[in-house]
């Protein structure tokens, strides 16, 4: 046992902490699955069962022009939860997670010349800001890996003038073109401060180095974009897509940033305080120009949308491995080199600790997270009578993706992009679902124009007080607790049959008020 102490490396034990704690931190703040995967997994479903598809197949809305810029993403989506379910989603997570921390830490660790300690704290830093309001069951967190690891390449290319690295730059492309077409020009976005600083200039203090290769590289890239099943489509994607008020003004993580009591906003600030301070601190410092660019670049973003401020993220801390490089010690066995040995065995309990929490805290996660929704026991209620291939449904924006996963088409889902009409080319239902909720629109001839079999409205839709004096339409379904009611249009049944489906409702209704009475005694 002692001579194993004596031969032990303490490095490694210190690779395991640093790596274990993100992925503890990140099982930490995991409660639900994100809402978007309803309508992820209903693209990757019918994706994987039918083929890449050009008008939408999922609303009740007929020949709608769509490109499903994530498609491939969604389809690995649905390929995981088919075959592992909950835990497979979260296992996704903490594998994307690895990687992101894997290249934040390989990035800071070129360009602080191999600082080992500074580089660790740096990713731990990015990593868990990441994680606090990012890292979710979408297409981004694939996204954040590709970009993560371009700077990392680049950063190779500049260290070593060997133009190899550069052979990723397209790879990249076509990865994140299929995978997340939005975020495609990001690549771009990230690269032009490299292409700046590769031009020499004294009086802007940029670096200067080869760029031939690097132009090759990018034109490249660009025409890698175009290798996708939407061609063009999916490359203009971001410019038909976002911009439009009425989508700026209902989704939240679309709105610019303000100072408000969001957890999300208050984090960001601090951020841009914390770093902004440290930039003007060292300004004496040989700072390079592509990292202002960089930080200048996606804090605009950022400060545009709540939801650029993940760019942000990614790279305002990494610069620092190069201001605070010469600062830190480069190992942690040079802080303390006469107590290597205790330190040695400190680090090992210490990981061996984090990996058994972290272990505990995974099992915990797959027994406890569910990919759940308040409406789910609605539309079994729907399922009993509407036929998935005949009757219409009304949801709301959020509720339509869990409408499509069960199998019904509904009238609207959060994918607020298929629903402009410079996309589908058909008509702006997004500005009409808009007008609804805001009382622009005339509910009564709203509901007659679309004639809908089902309605499930959520206590806060707007339509809520309209159908409940609709004598066009009888309640279904109605719980207070999960906030949600149905609404069946008289005509779908037959009197009789009508008749029946009411007394069935009545009864099971007087059954629960029943049930819930007698728990609410027996807890008093």
């Amino acid at each position: 046992m002692v001579k194993k102490i004596k031969e032990y490396k303490p490095s490694k034990w210190i690779y395991v902490i640093f790596f274990t704690l993100p992925l503890f931190f990140t099982l930490l703040v995991i409660r639900n699955l994100d809402n978007d995967l309803w309508y992820l997994l209903s693209e990757g479903r019918y994706i994987v069962q039918n083929g890449i598809y050009k008008i939408d197949p999922l609303s009740m809305h007929k020949g709608l022009h769509v490109t499903v810029q994530n498609w491939a993403s969604a389809s690995l989506f649905w390929i995981i939860y088919n075959l592992f379910k909950e835990p497979g989603m979260i296992v996704l997570v903490l594998i994307c997670n690895f990687f992101i921390c894997f290249f934040a830490y390989k990035l800071c660790l070129t360009i602080s010349d191999d600082n080992k300690i500074l580089s660790m704290l740096l990713m731990f830093a990015t990593s868990i800001t990441l994680s606090s309001h990012y890292i979710v069951t979408r297409p981004q967190i694939l996204s954040f890996i590709i970009l993560l690891a371009l700077l990392y390449v680049l950063e190779l290319y500049i260290k070593t003038d060997n133009g190899k690295y550069l052979i990723w730059i397209p790879i990249f492309s076509f990865i994140e073109i299929n995978i997340h077409a939005s975020l495609w020009w990001m690549i771009f976005l990230f690269i032009l401060p490299y292409v700046i600083d590769s031009f020499k200039n004294n009086f802007l203090r940029t670096q200067g180095y080869r760029k031939k290769p690097l132009f090759i590289a990018i034109i490249v890239a660009l025409l890698v974009g175009f290798i996708n099943p939407y061609g063009y489509k999916a490359i203009t994607f971001i410019f038909t897509s976002y911009g439009d008020k009425y989508m700026h003004s209902y989704i939240n993580e679309l709105l610019p940033f303000t100072f408000s009591s969001n957890n999300l906003a208050n984090h960001m600030f601090l951020l841009i305080l914390i770093t902004s301070l440290i930039y003007v601190f060292f300004r004496e410092g040989n700072i390079r120009v592509r990292y202002i660019c960089l930080y200048c670049g996606t804090m605009i973003l950022g400060l545009m949308s709540i939801k650029g401020f993940s760019h942000f993220v990614l790279v305002s801390t990494f610069p620092l491995a190069y201001f605070f490089k010469d600062l830190f010690p480069k190992s942690f066995n040079d802080i303390f080199p006469e107590l290597r040995k205790a330190l040695n065995i400190f680090y090992c309990i210490v990981g061996v600790l984090i990996i058994a929490g972290t272990s505990a805290l995974f099992v915990y996660k797959i027994i406890t997270v569910k990919l759940t929704h308040n409406a789910e026991v609605a539309i079994d209620v729907i399922s009993q009578y509407a036929d998935k291939n005949k009757h219409t449904i009304y949801s709301s924006f959020n509720d339509g993706g869990y409408v499509e996963f069960r199998g019904y088409k509904p009238y609207m889902d959060p994918r607020a992009e298929l629903y402009l009409k410079k996309n589908n080319k058909k008509e702006d239902l997004f500005k009409e679902y808009y007008d609804l909720q805001h009382n622009i629109l005339n509910r009564e001839e709203f509901v007659d124009k679309y004639k809908f079999d089902f309605m499930l409205v959520g206590y806060s839709d707007a339509l809520k007080a309209t159908m409940q004096e609709s004598t066009k339409y009888f309640v279904l379904y109605d719980d207070s607790e999960k906030q949600y009611m149905v609404f069946v249009r008289n005509d779908v049944f037959d009197a009789e049959t009508r008749q029946q489906v009411i007394d069935s409702y009545s009864d099971a209704l007087e059954k629960a008020k029943a049930e819930a009475k007698e728990k609410e005694v027996k807890n008093n």
